[in-house]
């Protein structure tokens, strides 16, 4: 359908390009008015990213209360995340920051104390969980890759194998291994880093470039 067709959608568009070359522009360091604006722009998109994310705590924290509710499928799950949900907000809204005089604290942000503590004391233990699990879930993976009999897996296997072995006490005091290591840390592994970073880098430049020309509207959920 024509944008021409469709007014709503025009709109938009235009209102959505605009803003985003607004900000181009004043990140190349044009100054002035386009700074002012640049800014205003950028603080609104602020307050509305942070009243849709509250939209969407409050939306899952129903979700979660009305299964709990009706003991629905996994209910146990929902149990489990709306109490780590009450916990982080009691950690960082009433526990005193260090120094200050007690009572209601708002946090400035993630990185306080507080929530700091508990995220030590909590997430940190089950992350470490996860990625021990992860580990049997790699040799799972890599033992059905080799029954397949797949080049690329054997060769992305192979590989993985020795730069693991190589990092072994025993192996790693060994003569020349510790150079061949940060030879292929160095060299291989930074340059395929690099082409991961750069195909990225211009992935989201044709992103944006078709977002700010209307090709692509994900703000109208098409």
């Amino acid at each position: 359908m024509s944008l021409l067709r469709d007014p709503k959608r025009l709109i938009a568009v235009l209102i959505a390009g605009v803003c985003g070359l607004i900000v181009l522009v004043d990140y190349s360091g044009s100054g002035g008015g386009f700074a002012l604006v640049a800014a205003t722009l950028i603080d609104w998109a602020a307050v509305i990213t942070a009243v849709a994310l509250l939209l969407g705590v409050f939306s899952v924290a129903g979700s979660h209360v009305g299964r709990l509710r009706q003991r629905g499928t996994d209910w146990g799950y929902s149990l489990v995340l709306l109490l780590g949900m009450v916990a982080v907000l009691v950690a960082g809204i009433f526990f005193p920051l260090p120094g200050g005089g007690g009572g209601i604290v708002l946090p400035g942000s993630l990185a306080e104390v507080p929530i700091r503590t508990f995220f030590r004391a909590v997430y940190e233990p089950l992350a470490a969980s996860l990625l021990a699990l992860m580990a049997f879930f790699s040799l799972s993976t890599a033992l059905r890759a080799l029954r397949r009999r797949s080049a690329e897996a054997t060769v992305i296997i192979v590989v993985a194998a020795l730069v693991l072995i190589a990092q072994l006490p025993p192996v790693a005091v060994l003569p020349g291994v510790g150079l061949a290591t940060q030879w292929l840390n160095d060299y291989v592994a930074l340059a395929g880093a690099r082409g991961l970073l750069l195909g990225a880098s211009i992935g989201a430049f044709v992103a944006g470039i078709r977002v700010l020309l209307g090709f692509d509207t994900p703000y109208l959920d098409r």
